[in-house]
């Protein structure tokens, strides 16, 4: 869209790279005389120009935002749609591991109620040597021993699930868009597909449509400009008496032309045009 910003000093030039000339029937000067301007210079120094070209850049800078809004909805839109699909693979992976999970925790059960088992019976093991040991200080009259540390009552529960080079992560920290079922997933996945389609059409649409409007715009604001330099051109011949006035790069050999220029940009200043 960039290039339709050289449009507008392309499309104020004269078609087809002629001169902007004219030739006025209402000046009948005998001498016949011709002048010229340096359209070039009046394209760059006339404020209208300025103007034209600086309400031109705004209008595609208007565009332009409503294009970036759409387009970033569809990068949303595309976001949403490879979260969707990186849930689907771990959804398709959940139930072995969950399974897997299970099998870990039942064994780990069974070692703990092992553990408890035989820390149970140490501790009544313990007991009865204590109880000896007590009748045989209260003989001696030896000190008596402290009892040994009693052993943990058994092993800390698993939970989470195993992920690879990951700690082991809770089921109820993954959070899923939709749901934990690969259907529903794919159901929420062709969904969103439908709709990114048909935003991308439609931003295309709005492309094409803001390229026509521009270009409308465009030649709206040349067919005034040219306009109003023609009605000053014309002006300007009848006051100096010039029956043509020609484009200065058109000039092969001019050593009686008058160079309007100057002149031309004082009018279309003076008259506000």
């Amino acid at each position: 869209m960039k290039k339709l910003i050289f449009l507008l000093s392309l499309a104020l030039l004269p078609a087809d790279g002629a001169a902007l000339e004219l030739l006025l029937e209402e000046n009948r000067g005998e001498s016949g005389t011709i002048g010229y301007v340096d359209i070039d210079r009046v394209f760059k120094e006339y404020s209208g120009t300025t103007g034209a070209r600086e309400e031109f850049i705004t209008e595609i800078k208007k565009r332009e935002d409503a294009l970036n809004a759409r387009k970033t909805a569809i990068f949303t839109l595309k976001a949403e749609l490879a979260k969707l699909r990186q849930e689907r693979e771990f959804a398709l992976t959940l139930p072995s591991l969950l399974e897997t999970q299970r099998s870990v925790a039942e064994a780990a059960a069974a070692t703990a109620a092992a553990v408890q088992a035989q820390a149970a019976a140490l501790q009544a093991s313990t007991a009865a040597v204590q109880a000896s040991t007590a009748a045989v200080q209260a003989s001696t009259q030896a000190p008596q021993a402290e009892p040994p540390a009693a052993l943990p009552a058994g092993l800390p529960g698993m939970s989470g699930i195993d992920m690879p080079g990951i700690a082991k992560v809770p089921v109820s920290h993954f959070k899923f868009s939709v749901s934990t079922a690969v259907p529903e997933i794919d159901a929420a996945i062709a969904k969103k597909e439908s709709d990114l389609a048909s935003r991308e059409e439609e931003l295309r649409q709005a492309q094409r449509q803001s390229e026509r409007e521009l270009l409308e715009y465009e030649g709206r604001k040349s067919e005034m400009l040219l306009g109003r330099i023609y009605v000053a051109l014309k002006e300007l011949a009848i006051k100096e008496e010039v029956s043509v006035i020609v484009d200065k790069r058109n000039i092969l050999y001019g050593q009686n032309a008058v160079d309007l220029t100057a002149k031309l940009l004082d009018k279309l200043e003076d008259n506000g045009l």
